[in-house]
């Protein structure tokens, strides 16, 4: 009996690492082509980024993209800090940016937080393609041709793509790794049909679209604002397509503090619980190792639980690198193997973030599922 435990636990693994193989495979690197460059936007919200805005800024302007075919929105999201003085030194001192502020009288039902700064930005711009990317990014310099490139099939209605970490230490890493496997699996279960995540520091919509959907003002409200779009934008009929290339990238700062890191994930844990059932199947597949390496450790056998830990570490691992050759962080790569045996520790952390229901966000507090 024991034996065909250990051996469901291992195939319900397995399988599951091959869905997310064979979606990561499909799809091929996009090749912008230098004469359809679309009109484009690029949305920006910022709560309080007064230390990281300008960098965010001054590598949008390092773009190898025509300033005339590009137009900046920053959104001020009611910043307490010194963010609104430079937002609007920034639109002074850089072309084609525009300075937006919202104000307390302009939060609304579904509009609060980053979906009402998003949808503030959306409805200023001009153009049908627009990119959206977070204060504190800065961007690769082919990102806005890349990332505007699929929307030439008029079948595109959003394009996702990859967030590497800034190196900042051990931490820093650590949290590299982690978003490289995310967002490695994100990508593989959309190319197999399944919507599971993305990340709205780097992604793009056809704003034709997302007027079509009603905005955010129709969306229901979400923490994980990114999610929720992702999950309308698919069920619309629009193609979705999840980039992972190393000019299709974004950097993102690390979270410095294990405090901020815990915040971050109770968000995006409470923010997953919209996904139902592909949630739960998530979970329990994740857990099977776990259950068959507990079994094998009670009834003393050892090459089953060598075999089911190797065979989590190395299958992940595999998938990570993978992630990463393709993003070019060979200087990540080193750091694979450790921080998968650390994340793996953290899975048991997961049920006790989905306790607390409010989530810290920006300086403001919201109800996961208000």
């Amino acid at each position: 009996m024991i034996p065909v435990v250990l051996l469901i636990c291992a195939l319900a693994y397995g399988l599951r690492l091959l869905y997310f193989v064979v979606g990561f495979a499909r799809g091929s690197r996009v090749q912008p082509r230098a004469e359809t460059l679309p009109e484009v936007t690029v949305v920006i919200p910022a709560r309080n980024e007064c230390e990281t805005l300008a960098r965010c800024v001054a590598s949008i302007a390092a773009s190898n993209y025509p300033a005339a075919k590009r137009r900046v929105i920053i959104v001020d999201d009611r910043s307490t800090d010194g963010t609104s003085q430079l937002l609007d030194e920034l639109a002074s001192r850089y072309e084609n940016i525009t300075a937006l502020h919202r104000t307390e009288a302009d939060v609304t039902a579904n509009l609060r937080g980053k979906p009402g700064a998003l949808q503030a930005g959306i409805d200023m711009a001009r153009t049908d393609v627009v990119l959206m990317t977070d204060a504190d990014c800065t961007v690769h310099p082919d990102w806005i041709r890349t990332m505007s490139a699929p929307f030439a099939d008029e079948r595109v209605g959003m394009v996702c793509s990859t967030t590497d970490v800034e190196p900042m230490g051990a931490f820093s890493r650590l949290q590299g790794v982690e978003w490289a496997y995310s967002h490695a699996m994100a990508r593989g279960s959309l190319q197999n049909g399944i919507a599971l995540g993305c990340y709205g520091n780097n992604l793009a919509v056809r704003r034709s679209t997302f007027m079509a959907l009603g905005g955010y003002g129709a969306i229901p409200f979400s923490v994980t604002e990114d999610l929720a779009l992702l999950q309308a934008v698919c069920n619309s009929g629009a193609a979705v397509q999840y980039l992972c290339q190393h000019d299709a990238a974004v950097t993102t700062l690390p979270c410095m503090t294990v405090g901020e890191y815990i915040r971050q994930r109770q968000r995006w844990a409470q923010g997953g619980t919209a996904l139902g059932w592909k949630a739960t199947a998530f979970v329990l597949t994740s857990m099977a190792l776990w259950i068959g390496m507990i079994v094998a450790i009670a009834t003393g056998n050892v090459h089953w639980f060598t075999g089911l830990a190797g065979m989590r570490i190395i299958g992940d691992a595999s998938l990570v690198l993978w992630a990463l050759a393709r993003l070019r962080r060979i200087d990540t790569m080193l750091w694979v193997l450790p921080s998968i045996l650390v994340l793996m520790l953290t899975e048991f952390v997961v049920p006790f973030l989905l306790l607390q229901r409010n989530v810290t966000w920006k300086g403001q507090r919201f109800r996961a599922s208000a």
